[in-house]
């Protein structure tokens, strides 16, 4: 009798090693996604304001601190519940501290122009960062790296290109710009930007588990819209 075969579905480390090697080399482009930004409005005539710019880039940190105590808060909480209950903390915390951060920048278009710039910019560097730390453990076995492939897996960025994740950037950039220029403007907007900013996130998780490529068209809508908003209530 012939020993029985098996075969096995789990991913090999040339599997592996492909995901890590087609992430990096999208890194440039994901790059080139605030350099983009910055080309485009310097040319338009609105140089940035680099103070404004890293006062962005600090109001997108602190955001992201103030998580902090809701995921604590929330940590007994079903994986799943807990994920969407901080995702949509994300809403006032992030809204909230821009119209704070405009506050100490002025609320004229070019500081509200640098600092979406530098809100969307360092939003990139910790999606890159994040990346290469995923990359760099996708290939073991302990129970972190479990979880990540996980997360991947359900959210089909496995077996997707980065580009995806190039786009989705591109995008979201616009809706953080988009929303400062808001506003700035008209502060009172505040009190719609933080419904539509919880909504794009919940919307945005929900549909990920789905399909990959009808969230990055639902990303794209609401980040078009937004920063054609934004624009248009400064003529």
């Amino acid at each position: 009798m012939n020993p029985t075969q098996t075969t096995s579905n789990e991913p090999t480390d040339a599997f592996y090693d492909r995901i890590r090697r087609r992430f990096y080399m999208a890194i440039p482009l994901y790059l080139a996604v605030p350099a983009a930004f910055w080309l485009a409005f310097r040319y338009a005539g609105f140089p940035a304001d680099w103070a404004a710019f890293g006062i962005g880039a600090a109001g997108w940190w602190a955001a992201l601190l103030l998580r902090g105590p809701i995921a604590l808060l929330v940590r007994k909480q079903p994986k799943e519940r807990a994920g969407l209950l901080v995702a949509a903390a994300s809403g006032p915390l992030e809204e909230g501290v821009r119209l704070l951060a405009l506050w100490i920048t002025g609320f004229s278009l070019n500081s509200a122009l640098s600092l979406g710039q530098g809100w969307a910019a360092i939003e990139v560097v910790f999606a890159v960062v994040n990346g290469i730390v995923l990359a760099s453990i996708i290939k073991r076995t302990d129970e972190k790296a479990m979880q990540a492939k996980a997360f991947l897996e359900s959210t089909g960025q496995m077996n997707s290109s980065p580009l995806w994740g190039v786009l989705e950037r591109l995008f979201a950039s616009m809706f953080h710009i988009g929303s400062t220029l808001l506003i700035a403007h008209m502060p009172w907007l505040l009190l719609l930007m933080i419904p539509a900013h919880t909504g794009f996130n919940l919307v945005s998780v929900r549909l990920a588990k789905r399909s990959l490529p009808l969230t990055e068209l639902f990303v794209a809508a609401v980040g078009i819209v937004t920063i054609t908003a934004g624009l248009l209530v400064w003529q």
